[in-house]
Order: structure tokens, then C-alpha cells, then sequence
């Protein structure tokens, strides 16, 4: 999504668990929302149980998880702005968060509500292909 010029918009409509709650504070800041009833929730990434695997299966595994642990915090602290050390506090146990407290947090910077049109006039496809210059077949 970073690599991605056009605005982002991104919204919570239900649970946003650990990586969904990644993409969820990865979109455009002033962009980012959550419905009143929806729930962002940070935790750390899991090693799925291992079974019968051998232990060689396992090291790659933790150390893929591991990677993966890091590059979310990254990411986090750089659409947060909160340092990884905190993050990682923070993701230590699950952290759940209704929408005031995802804004406090800097997951999301508002909360859509029933009343509430953050999107504006929606544009009809004719208008969209107009704007864009292309010629309906």
C-alpha cells in the first residue's frame, strides 16, 4: 500500500486483528476510519503447533515468524508513529481496541457513523470514464 500513489482509504468494519489492523493504520493518514462497533486488535504474529515436525522445520518456521514480528513493527511504527519497543510491549498480549482508542493509538483518525459522509457524491461510471478521458465502445 505504501508503494501505491493514489489515496488509500481504509476502513474497519468488523474485527481488525494483527496483520488486518496493519493494513488497517497503513492507509492515508485523515483517511483511515473505523465503524462505531468495529474492533482493531494488535497481537503478536503465531507459530501455528508444530505436530510431528522436525525440529529443523520448527527453527525455520520461528525464524520466519520472527520475521515477520519484525517487519509488522516497522511498518506500525511508521504508519502509528509510535517507537518498535512500545509496539512490541504493546503486542505482548492481545490489545483491543474500540474506535476512540484506535484514534488515540493512531490506528485510525475517525469513526463513520450512520449520519456521517466521509466519502462525498459517488460519481456514476459514465462520469468516472469522462474524467478519465476514456470513450465508452
Amino acid at each position: 500500500m505504501s508503494f501505491v500513489r493514489n489515496e488509500i482509504h481504509t476502513v474497519g468494519v468488523g474485527v481488525a486483528i494483527g496483520q488486518a489492523c496493519m493494513l488497517l493504520s497503513a492507509g492515508e493518514k485523515g483517511k483511515r476510519y473505523m465503524l462505531e462497533h468495529a474492533t482493531a486488535m494488535l497481537h503478536q504474529p503465531r507459530c501455528p503447533p508444530t505436530g510431528a515436525r522436525q525440529a529443523i522445520e520448527v527453527d525455520i518456521k520461528w525464524k520466519e515468524v520472527l520475521a515477520q514480528k519484525n517487519n509488522m513493527l516497522e511498518i506500525m511504527s511508521r504508519t502509528t508513529g509510535h517507537d518498535t519497543k512500545k509496539l512490541e510491549k504493546d503486542m505482548a498480549r492481545p490489545l483491543y481496541m474500540q474506535p476512540k482508542d484506535a484514534i488515540r493509538y493512531g490506528i485510525v483518525d475517525g469513526i463513520i457513523t450512520p449520519t456521517e459522509n466521509i466519502v462525498g457524491a459517488v460519481k456514476s461510471a459514465e462520469q468516472w470514464d469522462k474524467d478519465a478521458g476514456l470513450v465508452r465502445a
